[in-house]
């Protein structure tokens, strides 16, 4: 079943190379959307999404750095002839250290990735939203933005600062009829993911589990991509400034 408005939509979406960005892309594709995906790993986003021109093409993209946002959302304007939508899913999870031993090279890393690279692919954007007549943003953010674990100040001040950031957005551009909502997404198996579950032993270790029926599992990227097409689509034409929490339920239960 396609989501309502999504057919012909034009979508910018970043971390498209893997993980729930990849996911997104190739689910919005399947719900008659035009796609551009910008990604680090330039491999793998070629890899991923190759035949599927012209509804979906790739460029390998640093975010950190403003020349590439630029030439990158510029390539995406005139591929698809506009934008209705821009979806952030780029993002880095280092841990295991608390903040007295994070570098300020780490810490910058994390900010540059996960809070400065929307800001910036942001700012390029919302004047294209608004020359199309308006459209919708969504910025993915974590439950570590408001119930996070030892060792990730920076990420968890990142993800905090999305679901702001994505707020005073969502007020300041509503003029523009253009919405803007975070995703605040739990354990999601990707990549990212699936290296820090082996790391610690495996999911039940740290109390998450793949079994469909409890609480606190881990999501296919699959189900956040259903998540995000739907604030995408006009069937959230109510929906603006909010933290969408999916998390299967991990903020629920008390550890």
């Amino acid at each position: 079943m396609k989501a309502a408005g999504l057919s012909g939509r034009r979508v910018l979406v970043t971390g498209a190379a893997t993980g729930i960005g990849r996911a997104t892309a190739e689910h919005l594709v399947e719900q008659g959307a035009r796609v551009f995906g910008v990604g680090l790993d330039g491999a793998a986003g070629r890899t991923a999404h190759a035949g599927r021109a012209p509804n979906l093409l790739f460029r390998e993209t640093d975010l950190t750095r403003e020349a590439e946002v630029q030439a990158a959302v510029g390539e995406a304007h005139a591929a698809l002839g506009g934008l209705d939508g821009v979806v952030n899913c780029a993002g880095i999870y280092p841990t295991g250290a608390r903040l007295e031993a994070v570098s300020d090279s780490a810490w910058d890393q994390v900010i540059a990735v996960n809070l400065t690279a929307i800001f910036r692919v942001c700012r390029a954007t919302l004047p294209l939203l608004r020359e199309g007549g308006g459209g919708s943003i969504v910025n993915i953010a974590s439950v570590h933005a408001v119930a996070t674990v030892p060792g990730a100040p920076a990420y968890a001040a990142t993800k905090a600062a999305v679901v702001g950031l994505s707020r005073q957005m969502a007020l300041d551009y509503a003029v523009d009829s253009i919405r803007v909502n975070s995703v605040l997404v739990g354990s999601v198996a990707t990549r990212m993911t699936l290296d820090g579950l082996k790391a610690a032993g495996g999911a039940e270790a740290i109390g998450l589990t793949f079994k469909r029926n409890a609480v606190a599992r881990i999501a296919d990227a699959g189900e956040i991509a259903n998540v995000i097409a739907f604030l995408l689509s006009d069937a959230a034409s109510f929906v603006t400034g909010s933290a969408l929490l999916a998390d299967g339920g991990l903020t629920a239960r008390l550890l």
